[in-house]
């Protein structure tokens, strides 16, 4: 019996000391991810991967700092301390506020992609498509912003800027890829307003089928600049890859897994060059500013880290649980976002989830201007 003691005992410490082993380096790796969002010092393609593991790496600290606290109380100390330090980050990922009251009339401010509102497959998805139609005419918002919207002249079903303009006779529209549309046809970014646009502009990003559009709104005393915004599509599409897995295809699988690895360098490259552009406009701008869209990126990325380093955002100002904005696979993301500059307070923000009529989730914040 003693022996057998001795041996259960001496395979703990063993167990415990690779443990302890995994722990250094995941704690410094997680400090890693920390040091490259914060500082942004290093804008290489590489980093980005680095930072958009931090969820992860954060949530296996967890686990070590639970384990340690039942074997070693000690040792916990080391995987407490770098959650502490990563709190901000935590913020990203997991808000707790309530709507503030004002005096003053908020402006609310909608952003939805409308996947091309299906308008490849309309046979099959006609009911979805009304639905989809309806909510964006009717729902009440002073300013929509809409990713991937379509409409067609010659279509009855797609005729929706005059839709909407019924409603929001003030709109900015950037056309994009308008080398594989006719005359008739245009998809892109748009921005409808029940405010008067004195000025707006946009451009298709360099080699990119994805944009962005600017207009300034008269509200009032006072002109707010609106950016609406799509960068660069990684064209990730993780269920292809567990479907691979399944179906025990795993040579498929592995060619998938690395056509993921390759879009998101050739993201992360692109990002960077459209972000900085962007960023040039808001450091000039004039008037209090407005970013919002489908960002194509999670919370932990370089865009979002030189966007939060000008701007507040909105989920983590005003948002409550996750925020998750994606309605496919890998769903548990939030890529859609609004941030706004000092001008502003925001009251409220909400990911509208009950919405399922595109592959993304609708965002509305309301705002007031600060007064001065």
């Amino acid at each position: 019996m003693g022996k057998r003691k001795s041996s259960d005992s001496l395979s703990k410490k063993i167990l415990s000391s690779i443990i302890w082993l995994g722990t250094l380096p995941l704690c410094l790796y997680t400090l890693l991810t920390y040091l490259l969002s914060y500082s942004l010092v290093v804008d290489h393609w590489l980093a980005g991967f680095i930072m958009m593991s931090m969820p992860f790496a954060q949530i296996l600290c967890l686990i070590s700092l639970i384990y340690w606290i039942f074997q070693r109380a000690k040792r916990a100390l080391l995987p407490l301390t770098v959650l502490v330090f990563g709190y901000s980050f935590i913020q990203r990922s997991i808000a707790v506020n309530n709507p503030k009251e004002s005096l003053d009339k908020p402006i609310k401010v909608l952003s939805y992609n409308v996947y091309g509102m299906y308008s490849n497959a309309y046979e099959s998805n006609e009911e979805n498509v009304e639905k989809l139609k309806n909510f964006m005419r009717d729902y009440e918002a002073d300013i929509k912003c809409f990713q991937e919207f379509y409409s067609h002249a010659g279509r009855p079903a797609y005729k929706t800027i005059s839709m909407m303009k019924e409603q929001y006779p003030h709109y900015a529209f950037l056309p994009l890829k308008k080398e594989i549309f006719d005359a008739k046809e245009k998809m892109g970014l748009a921005i409808f307003s029940k405010y008067p646009i004195i000025h707006e502009e946009g451009e298709q990003f360099k080699n990119s089928a994805n944009g962005f559009l600017l207009a300034d709104l008269v509200k009032g005393k006072d002109t707010i600049r609106v950016i609406n915004l799509q960068l660069w599509s990684m064209g990730i599409r993780v269920g292809k890859v567990t479907g691979k897995i399944r179906d025990q295809d795993y040579e498929d699988a592995k060619k998938e897994g690395r056509g993921i690895i390759a879009s998101l360098r050739k993201g992360f490259i692109r990002h960077k060059e459209e972000i900085s552009q962007i960023n040039r406009i808001i450091q000039t701008s004039p008037y209090p500013v407005l970013v919002m869209g489908d960002l194509n990126e999670t919370p932990y990325g370089w865009v979002y880290g030189t966007l939060r380093e000008r701007m507040e955002n909105a989920f983590e100002s005003a948002g409550r649980g996750f925020g998750f904005t994606l309605n496919r696979s890998p769903y548990m993301v939030r890529i859609d976002n609004q941030f706004y500059s000092k001008e502003f307070e925001i009251l409220e923000f909400n990911t509208l989830r009950k919405i399922s009529f595109s592959d993304h989730f609708p965002i509305v914040g309301s705002y007031v201007i600060k007064k001065r």
